[in-house]
């Protein structure tokens, strides 16, 4: 039978708690998790045949190369100034079967040297800035690799950025944990750039076992403005999926941004 707890409140919202338990089986709530989510994130170097993931990554990685186990296991920065400076680290572990488990802690940074995560991770899906200085460099979220004055050398195994200048990470990717549901219910893309350029947008997701497949596609371009998607119907992401926004654009180089946004719906026994 079908299940809602928001009967006569949001016509597309019952009915994506209830296509979950019609094809999935699950109960869900949203005023058991009572948490809204929203990815948002830039790419300085989208492509014009490449692909790329709208998050910050080192120059010439274009894509995230996913962990298959806990392997995200420090962070550092690219300045000496950043020294007792707390930063906070969302993301997930991931046990034998493949089930991820959200996780937040908080590291603190000691400049270019590296800090071991209190707990490794599989996704690491935003850093942020939790004490009262700003930072001075770039701030990394990486597997182990060779890392020289704080930067690690191999593109493939950062997973996590925060821009030299600011204080969170731009990163329009995220993993959804075990026991949630996310119910994206838009999002939205924009091309900063100055010259005349378009972008087209991919908006991905990975099922626990599956590949990354296009759930829909928008465009944007810098003369026109941006793109606004309000999803009817809402996009359902199950438990254990990768989900990511992808970008093509008409000149190599183009900076482009986007986000995706909607609430979490719990599940629930």
């Amino acid at each position: 039978m079908a299940y809602s707890d928001r009967i006569g409140q949001d016509f597309w919202l019952d009915h994506a708690i209830n296509v979950i338990a019609a094809t999935y089986g699950d109960r869900v709530s949203v005023h058991t998790k009572n948490k809204d989510l929203l990815k948002f994130g830039r790419s300085e170097q989208v492509h014009t045949s490449t692909k790329t993931t709208l998050m910050t990554l080192p120059t010439g990685t274009f894509n995230e190369t996913y962990a298959s186990g806990n392997d995200i296991i420090s962070v550092s920065s690219s300045a000496t100034a950043d020294t007792s400076l707390e930063l906070t680290i969302e993301g997930h572990t991931v046990d034998a079967s493949g089930n991820f488990t959200f996780v937040t802690q908080t590291a603190t940074l000691l400049g270019n040297t590296e800090v071991n995560l209190t707990t490794p991770l599989a996704r690491c899906s935003r850093l942020y800035n939790s004490s009262a200085q700003d930072y001075a460099g770039t701030i990394y979220a990486y597997e182990s690799d060779t890392v020289t004055a704080g930067v690690p050398q191999t593109g493939a195994k950062v997973h996590c950025e925060i821009r030299a200048g600011e204080n969170n990470s731009e990163k329009c990717s995220t993993t959804i944990s075990n026991t949630d549901y996310w119910i994206i219910t838009g999002a939205y893309a924009d091309v900063l750039e100055k010259t005349a350029s378009t972008a087209e947008i991919m908006f991905e997701i990975r099922q626990k076992g599956g590949v990354f497949r296009e759930v829909f596609e928008m465009s944007c371009s810098n003369t026109s403005g941006g793109t606004f998607r309000s999803s009817h119907p809402y996009v359902i992401v199950p438990p254990n999926a990768d989900v990511r926004m992808r970008a093509l654009a008409s000149a190599t180089g183009t900076i482009v941004s986007a986000g995706m946004f909607g609430v979490l719906a719990k599940v629930i026994t």
